[in-house]
């Protein structure tokens, strides 16, 4: 069944039948790269892309959007993984407007606070 709900977005996505966006999220520190990651959201469909890693394994932790504008509610998270670099995940359960965290080694709870804090600031 996720596999029909699956390409029955794909479709959608292609025919231009649902308008997505992409959340790219990269770090370079002293000229090296720390973290290259693409997140494609469209509906409840997220695509996860670890394009590049400091260490080769991208760890993203998934929250409920309310976490980045109140701090509050965040536990549990909607899910955690890590992948290694050049890898992609497809999750067909999330909310369209849950919030992520991707870092290079596993994250403590301030780093993803700041990062969803710049990225909630950053967009519009």
């Amino acid at each position: 069944m996720e596999k029909l709900i699956l390409l029955f977005y794909l479709l959608l996505a292609v025919a231009g039948g649902e308008p997505g966006r992409t959340v790219v999220t990269h770090a370079i520190v002293d000229g090296e790269d720390v973290i290259d990651s693409q997140i494609q959201i469209i509906g409840e469909l997220a695509s996860f892309h670890c394009l590049r890693s400091k260490t080769g394994v991208c760890h993203y932790t998934v929250l409920p959007s309310r976490c980045a504008t109140t701090g509050n509610g965040c536990k549990p998270a909607l899910t955690t993984f890590s992948m290694r670099e050049g890898d992609t995940l497809v999750v067909t359960t999330l909310p369209a407007d849950f919030r992520s965290c991707v870092t290079a080694s596993p994250a403590a709870p301030s780093e993803c606070a700041q990062q969803m804090a710049s990225l909630t600031r950053a967009t519009p």
